[in-house]
């Protein structure tokens, strides 16, 4: 048989892993009612029962509400799952345009929208989620938003997403107690923060809970590039743990510890040599516990369970238990000068002025498309 007509098939532990974050999912929804906004709730219920014209009557009511841009985006992540053709294109069709026109508009006032609020939150990702990947907790999160009637904003690119960022992320298998992650919200929430974790961690899968929660300015500095130190730590198996010293101390004791780590080289699939040295400030034991400090700017996306796999010279799927136990983050510099991030009034001034002088200038009013003159 040739071998481009065989199917593609899907790992068994990809589906399982999906599977598990398809259960988690159905269970934060049974937690509690879902507060998400009506309209799209209902839309996401016909979507869910393959329903596109109950999902149609509902445009008017997600219109009024602002949420077409959302349906939009759900409306897609749905046709992703199905075979094409399926009977969501007429829906497709008429969410699309209205869609379009609600960005346009969007991004014309983005700059000036003072009801948007950016959120910074800490969190601990233990057992029994260790298994889950910052993808999965990036939807986790997303999720447990919707459900309390967070609704996070959506960016400016050609197919919107909602925003939201991990910090520095953990791979499935490593545990975390002190991770960061931030958002922007449409509206600042409407509860007080402890009600509202209450609430957000009334909903996450065990072993997830947000312990922090803080809103910030809109030109904050991203986590990825506040993030200063990662301190790790690693219970080493009894068994293990003879060769492990030895291999600790021979790279401690090195200047240079190249590791040819998989990747692309050209573009080509090829072993890329990395120096791992920079990357670890600091390893030692405390009895069978070894402590591991990495600079987060020499350490950047590298998997962690890898690098400590290529130190102790053992195959990194066999390594349980590495837990990350603080990242810092440094000041965040843009907070003292806001004056540089912010909109001036000034500004808005001079268009006023200009609008108002005599010009023109021609505006379209988007929701009846008549054109307004003015001067």
């Amino acid at each position: 048989m040739n071998s481009l007509a065989r199917p593609f098939a899907i790992p068994p532990a990809v589906l399982e892993r999906e599977a598990r974050l398809a259960a988690a999912l159905a269970e934060m929804a049974r937690a509690s009612p879902s507060l998400e906004p009506a309209p799209l709730q209902a839309f996401r219920g016909a979507l869910a029962a393959g329903d596109p014209v109950a999902g149609e009557a509902l445009t008017d009511a997600l219109e009024v509400e602002g949420l077409i841009e959302e349906a939009m985006a759900l409306l897609r992540e749905t046709r992703r799952t199905l075979p094409s053709g399926a009977p969501l294109d007429a829906l497709t069709r008429r969410l699309g345009p209205l869609a379009e026109k609600a960005q346009t508009r969007r991004t014309a006032s983005w700059q000036l929208d003072a009801r948007r609020v950016a959120v910074r939150f800490a969190y601990a990702k233990l057992s029994p989620a260790l298994d889950f990947d910052a993808g999965d907790l990036q939807r986790i999160f997303l999720w447990a938003l919707r459900l309390e009637g967070l609704l996070p904003a959506l960016d400016l690119g050609h197919h919107p997403r909602p925003i939201l960022q991990l910090g520095p992320s953990l791979p499935a298998g490593v545990g975390g107690r002190e991770e960061w992650a931030e958002t922007v919200l449409r509206r600042a929430p409407d509860r007080d923060p402890g009600a509202l974790l209450a609430g957000i961690n009334g909903r996450l899968p065990e072993g997830i809970r947000i312990h922090r929660w803080s809103e910030q300015p809109l030109y904050a500095t991203p986590l990825a590039e506040l993030a200063e130190v990662s301190e790790w730590s690693w219970l080493c198996p009894e068994a293990l743990q003879p060769s492990a010293r030895i291999h600790t101390e021979r790279f401690l004791a090195a200047e240079t510890f190249v590791w040819d780590r998989p990747g692309k080289v050209g573009g080509q699939k090829a072993d890329k040599r990395v120096d791992l040295r920079p990357m670890v400030a600091a390893m030692a034991w405390e009895g069978a516990l070894l402590r591991i400090r990495t600079p987060m700017q020499a350490f950047g996306a590298t998997n962690p369970l890898k690098l400590l796999g290529a130190v102790l010279e053992v195959d990194p799927a066999t390594l349980v238990g590495l837990m990350r136990e603080s990242l810092s983050l440094k000041p965040d510099p843009r907070l003292a000068q806001g004056e540089r991030f912010t909109p001036k009034l000034r500004n808005l001034y001079e268009d006023a002025v200009l609008l108002s002088g005599g010009s023109n200038i021609t505006l379209v009013d988007d929701e009846d498309d008549e054109p307004l003159r003015l001067g």
